[in-house]
């Protein structure tokens, strides 16, 4: 019992060394430490758990992982029911024949032609009327019209006054117009200014309208005047260059 009582104590002062000789470790900010046991000491209780420690730094970020396979696709759904039926539109009218719009057209031409032709003879009487009116003597040759009122005047007067009533001076390309213009210079006894000259170019006679003469009549000798640019009929039907600055029996040609 005394032995007994002794291996107590012995035990009791090891166990006081050991607390002495080993300090306490503590785990963070831990108030309670756990106490190591001596190699020759009996084991202690375990102690209360710690905290929970603070969260670690955040790690690199991973690589980017292989994307997975496309999946196939799936069946087809069921088709939805039929959409209703549109309204039917109206039916158009049956159209005219070509050839029927065409004998239609050529009725509205020829309507239009014989009205033209119509206003084309009242527009010549209603001219024939006002010429006979401004120029009470008038011959016919051909298609042309000759007149005259007895007026006299230089070639650019008599130019002039012919255009400003719708014609031109007289310019014979035939014989028969010539012996038209020649009975004014009969009925009148004065010689007429011809509508030719040779002003653009000495010796080389043309029409107003630049024409070549392709007819003259031309007086034995003539033309011979250097400074002689216009043309005046005689009395015997014949022409003969002269100045154009002499005053002359005006005659016009419609």
């Amino acid at each position: 019992m005394q032995l007994h009582s002794f291996f107590i104590l012995m035990l009791g002062v090891s166990l006081v060394k050991t607390l002495e000789s080993e300090p306490c470790r503590c785990e963070e900010k831990v108030n309670t430490c756990t106490v190591v046991a001596g190699s020759n000491g009996l084991p202690g209780t375990p102690g209360s758990p710690g905290l929970p420690g603070r969260d670690g730094k955040e790690g690199s970020k991973g690589e980017k992982g292989e994307s997975g396979l496309r999946g196939t696709q799936g069946p087809p759904g069921k088709a939805g029911p039929p959409g209703s039926k549109g309204d039917q539109g109206i039916k158009g009218g049956k159209g005219d024949s070509g050839g029927k719009e065409l004998e239609l057209l050529k009725t509205h031409i020829s309507a239009l032609q014989a009205e033209v032709n119509s206003l084309q003879v009242t527009a010549k009487k209603t001219q024939q009327a006002i010429l006979r009116h401004i120029f009470p003597n008038i011959t016919r040759a051909g298609a042309k019209m000759f007149a005259s009122n007895g007026a006299e005047g230089d070639f650019a007067t008599s130019k002039e006054m012919c255009c400003e009533f719708g014609g031109q001076m007289a310019s014979p390309r035939n014989e028969e117009e010539n012996n038209a213009v020649l009975k004014f210079v009969t009925n009148f006894g004065k010689h007429v200014f011809l509508g030719m000259n040779d002003q653009e170019t000495e010796g080389v006679f043309k029409h107003l309208n630049g024409e070549q003469m392709e007819y003259s009549n031309w007086a034995k000798g003539e033309p011979n005047g250097e400074h002689e640019d216009c043309i005046e009929i005689y009395s015997n039907g014949k022409w003969n260059d002269n100045s154009c600055n002499l005053l002359r029996l005006i005659v016009c040609e419609f």
